[in-house]
């Protein structure tokens, strides 16, 4: 098990930035460094779960503080690198196999004892902080990087524990690594891209089922579950988790989960699907019964758009030309006043589908080759439809090879 950090990248990144090593603490982050599960301390959402330290000199390792009852996982999957662990509430034991002639509990009592812990050892009630902290500091001070530069992903650390960590290290200036973990996550390496592409595979599965069985009289609810039985079958034998997260919007005004659709009823389906971690996202539109002149006319001009502005999805393009360009065709053809905060994101391991970077009128990232971007054009209308048009796309040094294969035309149902 390794993670998804190229480190020669990383290096870049950090000796521009003046940084000498990224301190990671989100669980998200963690996944991402050590490809291994942060463990369930890391399901309470603060810093000292665990930490990861990725050092800018490529001749370290990287260091690991867990949990100890995830250590031995930590230390067989990732040899190479320095783990410490701190106590959580978990208690865990081995049996001293010496001892295999005494009573069950003098075995397990044994075993806690040739441990090595301390007589006045204890369990915090969850886990604590400060504890994980010191194991830190030993990294640190093994790395010679205890009085260095240190990038912290302060989008996720709250302020009670940032002033901790400064307390207990004293000697590091701590500061925002968060905007370049974002870049770092931005390009992506194969493995992530087989990840994402495999998750349009799935949706699309998905939604060809939808599409097939689907009629008019069904619940907003059974559309979702066809989607998702059938993403399930397609999922099966995979060796990652797979979820999925269903936006739905069904009518003229958007409707509940009990609704049945009708004929005439227009149906958004902006879907994510989420594989070993890193969530896909698309969506696609129909129609029950033949559309009428408008929900035809609106989806045209969503089409439009998609086509304009995916002429500009090329390397060395900022972000917000392309969000330019999707907003001026709008305007071109007649929606002027109509306003998006963005037209599409970047894609991959996040607590959301849609996470940095954003296609945005004020972003001024350049797109590069390596990075899956998911554009799309939202068209929502009360009274007429919701309609959403949205492809994932791999940059590439040529321009963006989609990873979708299904049509982005209004599909009839029925």
């Amino acid at each position: 098990m390794t993670g998804f950090v190229d480190r020669e990248r990383a290096t870049q990144l950090m000796d521009r930035a003046g940084i000498a090593a990224l301190v990671l603490s989100a669980p998200e982050a963690f996944h991402y460094a050590t490809g291994a599960w942060i463990g369930p301390a890391g399901l309470f959402r603060r810093a000292g779960a665990g930490f990861v330290v990725i050092p800018a000199g490529q001749d370290l390792p990287l260091g690991i503080v867990v949990a100890d009852f995830n250590m031995a996982q930590l230390q067989a999957a990732m040899p190479d690198a320095m783990v410490r662990s701190h106590p959580i509430w978990i208690e865990s034991a081995t049996l001293d196999a010496s001892t295999s002639a005494h009573a069950l509990a003098q075995r397990i009592e044994a075993g806690l004892t040739s441990s090595g812990r301390a007589p006045d050892f204890s369990r915090p009630a969850t886990f604590e902080l400060a504890n994980s902290v010191r194991e830190l500091k030993h990294i640190l001070a093994g790395f010679g990087l205890d009085h260095a530069t240190i990038g912290v992903d302060l989008d996720f650390i709250a302020a009670a524990d940032f002033s901790i960590m400064q307390a207990m290290l004293p000697g590091c200036s701590m500061v925002d690594g968060a905007p370049l973990l974002d870049r770092l996550r931005a390009v992506k390496s194969q493995r992530e891209i087989d990840l994402l592409q495999q998750g349009i595979i799935l949706s699309e599965a998905g939604l060809e089922r939808l599409q097939v069985d689907a009629m008019a009289g069904m619940r907003q609810a059974d559309l979702v579950t066809l989607y998702r039985d059938s993403v399930a079958t397609a999922a099966a034998g995979l060796s990652h988790a797979v979820t999925t997260a269903e936006y739905v919007t069904l009518g003229a005004r958007a409707k509940g989960a009990d609704a049945k659709a009708v004929p005439g009823d227009p149906l958004k389906c902006d879907m994510v699907c989420t594989v070993g971690g890193y969530a896909s996202d698309m969506s696609r539109n129909f129609t029950f019964g033949p559309p009428s002149p408008e929900q035809a006319e609106l989806h045209a001009i969503a089409e439009q758009a998609f086509e304009d502005g995916l002429a500009e999805l090329v390397p060395g393009t900022s972000l917000a030309q392309v969000h330019r360009v999707a907003t001026d065709s709008l305007a071109r053809q007649g929606l002027r006043s109509y306003r998006r905060g963005h037209f599409g994101h970047g894609a991959g391991q996040s607590v959301f589908s849609e996470q940095w970077p954003f296609i945005a009128a004020g972003s001024e990232v350049l797109i590069e080759a390596g990075m899956v971007l998911a554009f799309e054009i939202p068209l929502y209308i009360d009274g007429l439809a919701s309609f959403n048009l949205e492809d994932q796309f791999l940059i590439t040094r040529d321009g963006p090879v989609a990873m979708n294969r299904l049509p982005r035309r209004l599909e009839r149902i029925g």
